[in-house]
């Protein structure tokens, strides 16, 4: 098979000749049982998408093929499912629909592929590839319906993680779609490696988070949305390194700079690209700043979308052959007069062939022709077919002969008949309405609803429930539904199985261990684990130090830690901050005893004595003054008390009584208070000395000598 030639747009990306290893789908192969490959239109570096006919339905669709290596990592097929289910639940008018997935069987090899609706306007990426660049107005637009799916992904717990130009789609209409919600997320846990060369293609839109490992949550699509905005006005990607390094670290270390040439669109652009994701808006709060700046800005002209293929190429490809035999692949694959073998074409399902005669290609006009009218994923009305009413009708004969009345005669058991036939129809139909016909109604939407409320709902209009599909999934609560069969505004009868899809709440993270960390760092070690900081107390404790983590429990309601020591994520955490050791009461009962007793009676409450004496007339030696703390005052725990403690009264000076008679000096110092023990030599005699001598400071009581002139 030749190589395909370069074809810009694509559900995104720009077919290249050879990506990787993954071999190009043989064209004509069935997906599924029911997706027939037609045309490619895109090639990336994990898949190739295809234009494909889906046999069943009648309809174009894409179908992304993804990289045959991908098919035998579990985790990433595994990953896969869960995200295809989550974004198939997705509905709303600016998000791809995601009609089904699945893996099957190329050339040998297990692929993983994704069915889509079809858009034939190409991407933003093409626009730009073109050399076009929108205008400010333009890129509003862009940006509204942008930031409308992400809010809608959001509120369900979804994020893009990859949003970029060639991710926003447009339809003939121009209208916007995002696609290829929570591939990224996919193949960022699989352990197929990309090729060499590509990986910086990948930062180009990455918010500072997305480089740092952080938690990334909707404010980091609105990141990407900005700076895919910016780069659609002026042609340059804010904050672009060389290299992914380099580019990193612009990104975690720069503002982005929107200049004054954005107009009115500067200001929701700035909030958009705020380096910290807390000063960031979020998708809801980016459209109404977009819908506010929308005023006094200048009508947007239509947007200049770039078709993924040309006209023959999406209408002569397609081209019903037969109602009943489904359909004919003309073109690349069928040529006039050739027959289109399944084995010829290496593909490992159902022959396909042709009409008969040549088949020419088409204008979009004719090629999607027939009795009813064809929007863009259809193939064209049935062609018309005559009803039984229509063969009886009688027509006047040729030639001519017979009379009116023996025409007439002919004609009334034919009116009969129809009339018969009529009222037997007629009855039969009035019959089946009142006594076979099973009522049916349409299905309301459930999902993000209580499982319990929609399970009445569902009883009510006389529906069976079957067991519900349990998942965890992270933006829900336990009982929410994320996915229901039938989808919304089906026509379901009763009698009829609906199926839940109920989550048992966000997925599981390990439970960190932070008691005795600070606050700060126990708050860090939450959020890394995907847990939410929630009340945040005091109190007092013996062990752990003071303003170190006490405790963490989770908030009230939500469960503790499973036997694995796993919670789920989003799970608030309460913790209980220590205030250091409980404060103890000075005690009553340290002033007036002994010293020893009170510095026992402290010890007791963990408080320690800081003696100090003091001369006291009154208070015995050694016993406690007073206390430097109040008793009953409450103090730290450790903490010292000041105890004063008596050292008796002070001492005197011996008086002088030196050339006084002994006599004179006895009366002098008893009066003073000393005991004289004593005159040495005559009581009439001068004093001339004493012991203690003069001056020297004693107790009262002290006994003193005297010593005369004989």
């Amino acid at each position: 098979m030749p190589l395909m030639k370069p074809v810009s747009g694509g559900v995104g990306c720009t077919i290249q000749a050879v990506i990787g290893q993954q071999v190009p789908a043989p064209l004509g192969a069935i997906l599924g049982g029911r997706y027939q490959l037609v045309n490619p239109i895109g090639v990336g570096i994990s898949s190739r998408v295809y234009l494909a006919a889906d046999t069943q339905l009648r309809r174009r669709v894409a179908v992304k093929v993804l990289h045959e290596s991908l098919a035998v990592d579990q985790t990433f097929l595994k990953q896969f499912r869960e995200e295809a289910r989550a974004a198939a639940a997705l509905n709303h008018p600016n998000i791809l629909a995601v009609f089904d997935w699945g893996e099957d069987t190329l050339s040998g090899a297990a692929v993983p592929y994704l069915v889509t609706e079809y858009l034939s306007g190409g991407s933003l990426r093409s626009i730009l590839d073109s050399g076009q660049t929108l205008t400010p107005s333009q890129a509003l637009i862009v940006g509204l319906e942008t930031s409308r799916a992400l809010h809608h992904a959001h509120d369900r717990g979804l994020v893009h993680r990859d949003v970029k130009p060639a991710n926003l789609l447009f339809g003939p209409e121009s209208r916007l779609r995002l696609a290829d919600f929570g591939l990224a997320r996919a193949l960022a846990e699989a352990s197929w490696t990309e090729p060499a060369g590509v990986s910086a293609g990948t930062t180009r839109y990455a918010s500072p988070e997305q480089f740092t490992g952080a938690r990334v949550d909707g404010k980091s699509d609105v990141y990407s949305a900005a700076l895919v905005l910016m780069e659609a006005v002026d042609g340059l990607v804010p904050l672009l390194g060389p290299s992914s390094a380099e580019t990193m670290a612009a990104r975690i270390g720069s503002e982005v700079e929107v200049s004054l040439g954005y107009g009115r669109l500067r200001g929701p652009l700035m909030r958009a690209t705020a380096t910290d994701a807390s000063e960031r808006c979020n998708a809801s709060e980016f459209e109404i700043a977009l819908l506010a700046a929308a005023e006094g800005m200048p009508k947007p002209d239509p947007i200049p979308v770039v078709p993924i293929l040309g006209v023959d190429d999406q209408t002569t490809e397609l081209r019903l052959s037969d109602p009943l035999a489904g359909i004919a692949i003309v073109g690349s694959l069928a040529r006039e007069g050739e027959e289109v073998n399944a084995a010829e074409a290496g593909i490992g399902a159902r022959t396909v062939a042709p009409p008969a005669g040549r088949v020419t290609p088409q204008s979009p006009e004719t090629a999607l022709e027939g009795s009813g009218d064809a929007d863009e994923n259809g193939f064209g009305g049935n062609p018309p077919v005559e009803s039984p009413a229509a063969a009886a009708v009688v027509t006047r004969s040729k030639s001519g002969t017979g009379t009116q009345a023996s025409t007439r005669k002919r004609r009334w058991p034919k009116v009969l008949a129809i009339v018969g036939l009529i009222l037997l129809v007629v009855g039969g139909a009035a019959g089946w309405w009142f006594f076979i016909r099973i009522p049916s109604h349409e299905v309301p939407d459930w999902i993000g609803h209580d499982v319990e409320l929609a399970t009445g709902e569902a009883k009510e209009f006389g529906w069976e429930l079957a067991d519900p599909v349990t998942v965890r999934q992270d933006g829900t609560v336990a009982g929410e539904i994320t996915e229901q069969i039938p989808a919304p505004g089906v026509s379901w009868s009763e009698g009829e199985e609906v199926t839940f899809t109920v989550s048992l709440g966000p997925t599981l993270t390990t439970w960190p261990d932070v008691v005795a960390m600070t606050e700060a760092e126990a708050t860090e070690a939450l959020v890394s684990a995907g847990l939410v900081l929630g009340d945040v107390t005091s109190a007092h404790d013996e062990e752990v130090a003071q303003g170190t983590v006490v405790s963490a429990t989770p908030a009230e309601g939500y469960p503790p830690p499973d036997d694995q020591g796993e919670i789920p994520r989003e799970t608030p955490v309460n913790l209980v901050i220590s205030r250091g050791p409980a404060p103890r009461a000075v005690p009553e009962d340290i002033v007036g005893v002994p010293i020893a007793d009170a510095k026992s009676r402290l010890t007791e409450v963990q408080l320690t004595a800081g003696v100090s004496t003091e001369f006291s007339e009154t208070i015995p030696t050694g016993v406690v003054i007073r206390s430097g703390i109040s008793p009953g005052t409450e103090v730290r725990r450790d903490s010292v008390v000041p105890l004063a403690v008596s050292d008796g009264p002070q001492p005197i000076p011996i008086p002088d009584v030196i050339g006084k008679t002994g006599t004179q000096a006895a009366s002098e110092l008893e009066t003073a208070g000393f005991v004289v023990s004593g005159i040495e030599g005559s009581p009439s005699g001068a004093v001339l000395a004493t012991d203690p001598p003069a001056g020297e400071p004693h107790q009262r009581g002290t006994a003193v000598r005297i010593f005369t002139r004989q």
